[in-house]
Parts: C-alpha cells; sequence; structure tokens
C-alpha cells in the first residue's frame, strides 16, 4: 500500500499542474480511480495467494483490510466531490446568454455574462450566441411580367437576448431554418411579383426595401430585430439579358443622336440671331445714311489712313471742297 502512495505522490509532484485547474480535472478523477482499481486487484490478489499457501484450519484474517477498505472509501468520496465542486459552476461569455434546464426543462429566466452556480448532475446549462447573425442565401423567383429569376441575398438580424430563453424553449436550435428562411422565401417572392423585370434591373433598390420592410414585419419582435437585407446578385433567362443588352445599346445610339439633333438645332438658332442682328445693324447705318449725306464723308474720314493717292484726275482732292 505504501508503495502505491508513494507513486501518486509522483505524479503530484511531476504533474502539478493537473491538481491546480478545473479544467484538469477528469485527468484526476481518472487517475484516482485508475489507482483504487489497482489497490484492490494488487490486495486482493495477495490475499488469495495467502490463503490458498495456508491450510484451512488456520485462516487468518488480514488486519490491514479495515484500512484497505477505508482507504477505497475515501478516495471514492474525494472522487465524487471533485466532481459535484466542479460541476457545480459554469460561465457566460460576453457574446452568450445561458438558459438553464433541469431535468430537461428549460426555465424563462434569461443568464447572463459571467460565474454562476447550478446544481450537479440536475441541472444543465445550454449557451446561445448572441452575437449578430449573418446568412447568405438563394431563391428563385417570379417577376410580374413572368420572368424567371434567381436571387442571391445577405440578411443580417440580431437576437433578443432578454427573450432568448422562450425562443429556446418555443422553437429551438435551427431557428433560422424554421422561422427566418421562410419568411425571406414568402417576402422576395410577394416583391418580385409587384415589378415588372426590366423595372427590377432599373431599379434594384426598391425591390430591396420592399423585401426589407416585408421580412420586419413578418419576423416577431419579440425574438429578432434590426433587420437588414442584402440583393447580392440577380441572374434572369439568358434570352432575356441579351434583350436587356440589346434595348440599352438602342436607347444609348437614340439619345446620341438626339444630341446630335439638339446641338444642330442650338447651332441653326445661333446663327439665326446673329444673321437677324447684323441685318437690323445694316438697317440701322443704311436709314442713318439717307437721313445724313455728310455722314459718308464723316465714315469716309474715319476709315482714311491719312495718305492722298499718287495720281488723281481733274482738280479733286478727297475730302476737300477746293470751291
Amino acid at each position: 500500500m505504501k508503495r502505491q502512495i508513494y507513486t501518486f505522490f509522483r505524479y503530484f509532484r511531476k504533474y502539478p499542474s493537473h491538481f491546480d485547474s478545473p479544467f484538469r480535472f477528469p485527468t484526476i478523477a481518472t487517475y484516482n480511480i485508475k489507482l483504487i482499481v489497482y489497490f484492490c486487484h494488487n490486495e486482493l490478489t495477495n490475499q488469495n495467494n495467502t490463503t490458498m499457501n495456508q491450510p484451512r484450519t488456520n485462516i487468518n484474517i488480514n488486519p490491514n483490510n479495515k484500512k484497505i477498505g477505508r482507504y477505497i472509501l475515501w478516495g471514492v468520496l474525494a472522487t465524487f466531490a471533485i466532481l459535484v465542486f466542479f460541476s457545480s459552476f459554469y460561465t457566460i461569455r460576453s457574446s452568450e446568454r445561458g438558459v438553464l434546464a433541469t431535468f430537461g426543462k428549460m426555465s424563462d429566466e434569461v443568464i447572463g455574462d459571467g460565474l454562476h452556480m447550478k446544481i450537479p448532475f440536475i441541472q444543465t446549462i445550454k449557451r446561445v450566441n448572441v452575437q449578430q447573425k449573418k446568412f447568405d442565401g438563394k431563391e428563385n423567383s417570379y417577376t410580374r411580367d413572368v420572368q424567371t429569376s434567381e436571387v442571391e441575398y445577405t440578411i443580417n438580424y440580431d437576437l433578443v437576448r432578454e427573450n432568448v430563453s422562450k425562443l429556446m424553449k418555443n422553437v429551438g436550435d435551427d431557428y433560422h431554418n424554421r422561422i427566418v428562411v421562410p419568411c425571406i422565401r414568402s417576402a422576395m417572392k410577394q416583391s418580385f411579383g409587384n415589378f415588372a423585370a426590366t423595372e427590377i434591373v432599373e431599379n434594384r433598390d426598391a425591390v430591396r426595401r420592399e423585401i426589407e420592410i416585408s421580412l420586419r414585419e413578418a419576423l416577431d419582435s419579440n425574438y429578432f430585430m434590426n433587420v437588414q437585407f442584402q440583393i447580392t446578385n440577380i441572374d434572369f433567362d439568358d434570352d432575356f439579358e441579351t434583350a436587356i443588352k440589346e434595348k440599352q445599346v438602342a436607347e444609348q445610339n437614340a439619345l446620341k443622336a438626339k444630341n446630335v439633333t439638339i446641338q444642330v438645332e442650338e447651332q441653326a438658332k445661333q446663327t439665326k440671331i446673329k444673321a437677324q442682328a447684323e441685318a437690323e445693324a445694316m438697317s440701322i447705318k443704311a436709314a442713318a445714311l439717307e437721313s445724313n449725306p455728310k455722314l459718308v464723308n464723316y465714315e469716309a474720314v474715319q476709315k482714311w489712313d491719312g495718305k492722298l493717292p499718287e495720281y488723281m484726275l481733274g482738280n479733286s482732292v478727297p475730302f476737300i471742297d477746293l470751291k
């Protein structure tokens, strides 16, 4: 027996960390159980060997049997006490909420983050992640003009932390597939049916907003909040997409021709306005010359460079009356 106890203390000295942390407890319990079984086996083997070697008339009861039984009992009790002690505590992280269950029956209380206690072997704790949820999905929908579309989407939402226990009791862990996905499918089919395919292509955000509003109304506000919906991609039939591209090219060409027409019309208007201005100016000048003949000489003097011509006929001198 002393040898086994010595072996236990050697294990303690070699692996002290196994006795410091509650997370190492399974190792301690397993070792204790193995050690007890080893003690019992050795002692029973020694007793059997001793009994078989002695005459039946001289069978003696080993006085150390009571000590061995006491050691075994204390080892079992110590192992059980350690199990009970460390099973009484649990922790909840800040990104989680806990739901306590007694014999499988969940309570309505939501447990916040920190260190808590429970009744070992009777109560269990269920941890629920309450960080923002993000899921990607794909659905097929029909537009108002009966065009098939394959829509890829992303949805974000938060769980109402105060009602996590009710969600777990009424729905369970698979709340996304059981509640959220059917609501998404219904909202998308309804919203896409209100728009033609060309309208969806031209104004995708309007469709997204309508789906998001429908989801916020459909999802229970006691369980879900901060619902956000995004359309990441829409695929129509190849023929329809080709027709859309051809239509866009035709519209661009028509817009380009329209711009050229507008430019030509604007140039013509400018030319007309310029001609009208010149004609009005000439009319004004002609009327002025007609009413004042000397104005012709005045205009000539304004344009004369001051040099007389080298050859002149007669006695005329420009702009000078010699008489």
